[in-house]
């Protein structure tokens, strides 16, 4: 790992993150000055770790975006980031999942007048799937995406109220 001065890692191993600050004057982890000092063997995956006055040899490669460390028998799988990753990681999973389900919900109260489709009927955008009648006038209403019909909870004749479920339409 190649550092520069002052700047911050994230290193997350087993469920727990920790915070690295590597400074040229030191080490700072969790906001307490360490005594760290790592250093590499030339020609092998073997590391020489000083920390604390601790001393203790261990193997660290890299592999994908992780480091595989091997310390004292036990096996560690440690994934490093930068500031910066970190935060594109974290803006990245705040991102809204695609919704697939669609429900179709009466616009205003009034009577199912027809209903043209049924459970497990694929549809596409634009398709009818269900007459209402408003105000003295039908109103047809459409299938926003194409898709296939999970379930129906009207049926012909029923009176419905103004944001009563209608149908589900899983959207492909």
């Amino acid at each position: 790992m190649s550092t520069t001065d002052g700047q911050t890692y994230y290193a997350t191993w087993s469920g727990h993150t920790r915070n690295i600050l590597v400074k040229s004057e030191g080490v700072v982890l969790e906001g307490d000055a360490v005594d760290a000092e790592i250093t590499t063997l030339p020609g092998s995956d073997r590391q020489h770790l000083r920390f604390d006055g601790r001393s203790v040899s261990l193997f660290a490669r890299r592999e994908g975006s992780e480091w595989i460390v091997e310390l004292e028998g036990r096996r560690f799988e440690v994934r490093v980031e930068d500031e910066r990753t970190r935060h594109i990681r974290e803006l990245a999973s705040h991102v809204a999942p695609v919704q697939t389900k669609r429900d179709l919900r009466a616009p205003m109260p009034g009577l199912i007048v027809r209903v043209d489709v049924e459970e497990g009927q694929d549809v596409e955008a634009g398709d009818g799937l269900i007459v209402m009648e408003a105000m003295k006038m039908e109103n047809e209403l459409k299938a926003e995406a194409a898709g296939t019909i999970t379930s129906i909870e009207v049926e012909k004749g029923q009176a419905v109220e103004r944001n009563a479920l209608l149908l589900t339409l899983e959207a492909r």
